[in-house]
């Protein structure tokens, strides 16, 4: 059954796949409502897992960036092993946490929030720590829809 969770929810979130900046819609107090689909006469279309309609009304398009730090970063699930959270944007600076693999026991992706993206290294936080992932060894979304 978790396995396809799992590979239901990698679905699902394929369309942002390489992607390092996409619409949202945020509603009045800046949470996520949705990825943007299109722009309605009085609606936005929105996807989160599924599609749907959310009012123009307190709602509005923003794009969101890795570069500015902002949606989520989860770890490549074609990677195996562990991955390594480093202290700076280097493999030779320190670990300071490391991404479990736990896709073989069919667990679905944590998602740390994205602080910023620079010269191939993601800005997380995790565990209450800040770090660095390669960008090869992660992917950005700008929602997490695990």
């Amino acid at each position: 059954m978790k396995k396809s969770i799992l590979i239901s929810a990698c679905l699902l979130c394929s369309m942002a796949v390489g992607a390092q900046s996409m619409k949202m819609v945020v509603d009045s107090k800046g949470e996520v409502v949705g990825r943007w689909e299109k722009t309605n006469a009085s609606t936005y279309t929105v996807s989160v897992q599924d599609t749907y309609d959310v009012p123009k009304a307190g709602n509005r398009v923003v794009t969101f960036s890795a570069v500015a730090g902002q949606g989520i970063v989860y770890r490549n699930q074609d990677r195996k092993g562990n991955i390594n959270v480093r202290k700076g944007p280097s493999t030779k600076t320190a670990i300071v946490a490391k991404i479990a693999d736990t896709t073989a026991m069919g667990y679905v992706p944590d998602c740390y929030p994205c602080l910023g993206k620079k010269n191939g290294w993601y800005k997380i936080r995790i565990d209450g720590k800040v770090g660095y992932v390669r960008q090869d060894l992660a992917e950005w979304d700008g929602m997490c829809t695990f």
